[in-house]
């Protein structure tokens, strides 16, 4: 198609010129003045609503369904007709998945709790992780007498550097 701007020769699939950028697309339905009709508007919005649809399985849908062609509307149905089979397979596993999870947890959860608080509580830090397990300390490894706190004293020890340094 030529651009009716630049005149630059492109190719059909282009949606815009190539040296312009002018939309090539709004030309060409321009240019072909088909006035869609209403079952050919209605026709268009099913295939692009059933690609839409079919696009979780099938990922080309919605570029099939921009060609107006009766083949790719047909290819398009076809795929919505197996999604709809994988989603209602998908769905009556689920059906049956579901309740089975459900009673499952209904009889072992009192089992379960009652198994935890059976046994000694692990501590735990922030975020889910467990604490490490730290050995205890020697009793050897512990210093004698006391040790001032790094608090006490402090308005002593203030006085102390307050005072002028005789050596200046």
């Amino acid at each position: 198609m030529f651009c009716p701007t630049c005149g630059r020769d492109n190719s059909i699939e282009r949606k815009f010129c190539a040296s312009c950028g002018t939309n090539l697309e709004a030309v060409s339905q321009a240019l072909s003045a088909s006035d869609d009709d209403f079952f050919t508007k209605i026709d268009s919005g099913l295939d692009h609503f059933l690609a839409r649809y079919a696009e979780h399985v099938f990922k080309n849908a919605p570029s099939n369904a921009a060609e107006q062609r009766i083949a790719k509307s047909w290819q398009v149905l076809g795929q919505s007709v197996l999604t709809s089979i994988v989603d209602l397979l998908l769905f009556t596993l689920m059906w049956n998945v579901i309740p089975l999870r459900f009673l499952l947890l209904v009889i072992s959860t009192p089992v379960r709790l009652v198994t935890q608080r059976g046994r000694p509580q692990k501590h735990t830090m922030s975020g889910g992780r467990r604490a490490p397990d730290l050995p205890e300390a020697a009793p050897q490894q512990w210093l004698d007498g006391s040790i001032e706190s790094v608090t006490e004293h402090t308005t002593v020890i203030l006085a102390d550097s307050e005072r002028p340094n005789p050596r200046k």
